[in-house]
């Protein structure tokens, strides 16, 4: 007796649980050979490792989103697995086998194209917030430099605004300042004519009535000038008070726009920029202990093509089931499964057939014995009651003329009782 006539290959439960993974019937896998097992249980392996990466990647993303709560990431991160898991379990099962061959021809892929497009789409969802987490460092580096320009920013557009609103105290000041040395001028003059007068250089010399006359004078241009003084220093400690109040209020804003956390958008943008450039910064020559102009030291370059490799990685993860499944060669388990469609498609009345039309291309005819052999069933049933109902009523009528000839009084009887009425 040959021992490979009823061939089966034990399965373990887990193996059972991929192959519901990758859409397979596993009551026909029981009976395949085990290269069909590998096959079915790698492509729902596949599907499982998607779905997980859809957890982590919710999990993180809403991490990031809830700063944290655990109570709303853990669920969240589950019910997008779940969506993720039946979406690939959907788009593996409904895929065809394609031609059978390794390879996957034109057709096969233009087949094959809304299922990949489904599947890139959702390798995009995925990667993103996974892509977040792998390039946290460099993400922060990039935050932190784009706070400091923002800082700076938001300091400056401080300073102008109260500038701006300060500008006729400034105007006021600068009058004052002007003011102030013009009396000073005036005052010198008044103080050197006092002088004159004391040394004798005006030709009269000696302390006499035009020396106190012009010392009057100089003491009133001196009251005038401590007094614009006195002014000019309220107006400076205004000042001065207005620029200790804008140098807090630029602290704060510079404060506040550090310290500020980046978001889940935020680190999407900052990768972004990661991928668009590098980062280059001033030349600085240690001779001269000065910044050379025009030119710039790149630190590092764009990261395009990192950023793009994991992306990639993520999404050939994703479509990789469909891929495969189309590349796979025909086994055991192919063929038993459409003898095993065949009949139960036999057993429910649906024969298929094959025929070449003028351009020797095959085309299926399916046909529906079920709801024909019902059709004419029931078409039968009527056509035979038909024929009971006129026979019937073709009996009772000779029946009835027969009782006529017998017993005509009967019904003239009865005519003449229904004129009466």
């Amino acid at each position: 007796m040959n021992e490979h006539v009823d061939y089966q290959v034990k399965s373990s439960y887990g193996n059972q649980f991929l192959w519901w993974c990758a859409g397979a019937d596993p009551q026909i896998l029981k009976y395949s050979s085990n290269s069909d097992h590998v096959k079915y249980a790698g492509i729902g392996g596949v599907v499982l490792a998607t779905a997980v990466l859809a957890f982590l990647s919710m999990g993180f993303a809403m991490h990031i989103i809830f700063d944290g709560r655990m109570l709303v990431t853990i669920p969240v991160a589950l019910v997008w697995a779940v969506i993720i898991f039946n979406l690939d379990r959907f788009i593996v099962s409904s895929t065809g086998k394609g031609d059978g061959k390794e390879g996957m021809g034109f057709f096969e892929s233009i087949n094959a194209l809304p299922r990949l497009i489904m599947a890139v789409l959702i390798g995009f969802c995925i990667s993103a917030p996974l892509e977040t987490y792998i390039f946290q460092k460099e993400i922060q580096r990039e935050w932190q430099l784009s706070m400091d320009q923002l800082a700076l920013s938001k300091s400056y557009e401080v300073l102008q605004a109260e500038n701006k609103h300060q500008s006729e105290n400034i105007e006021e000041y600068e009058q004052k300042k002007q003011e102030v040395k013009e009396q000073e001028i005036i005052y010198q003059k008044a103080n050197d004519e006092v002088n004159k007068e004391m040394n004798g250089e005006s030709g009269r010399g000696g302390d006499g009535p035009e020396t106190r006359k012009k010392e009057k004078i100089r003491d009133i241009e001196l009251k005038k000038l401590d007094e614009l003084r006195a002014q000019l220093a309220i107006l400076e400690k205004s000042r001065s008070d207005n620029k200790d109040k804008i140098k807090k209020l630029q602290d704060s804003v510079m404060k506040e726009t550090k310290e500020l956390t980046p978001g889940f958008l935020d680190q999407i943008m900052m990768l972004e920029r990661l991928s668009g450039h590098g980062k280059s910064v001033p030349k600085f020559d240690p001779s001269t202990n000065q910044i050379v102009k025009g030119q710039e030291i790149e630190i590092f370059g764009s990261a395009f093509w990192p950023i793009w490799m994991v992306r990639l990685l993520f999404m050939m993860l994703e479509i990789a089931p469909v891929l495969l499944k189309l590349m796979l060669v025909k086994g055991p388990y192919d063929y038993m499964s459409e003898n095993i469609n065949q009949i139960l498609e036999t057993k429910q009345g649906i024969s298929i057939e094959h025929v070449k039309n003028e351009h020797k291309k095959i085309t299926k005819f399916k046909t529906n014995h079920n709801p024909n052999r019902i059709i004419k069933i029931i078409e039968r049933q009527n056509q035979r009651e038909l024929e009971n109902a006129i026979e019937a009523i073709d009996t009772f009528a000779e029946k009835e003329k027969q009782d006529i000839k017998e017993n005509p009084e009967k019904y003239i009887k009865d005519s003449d009782e229904s004129d009466k009425a």
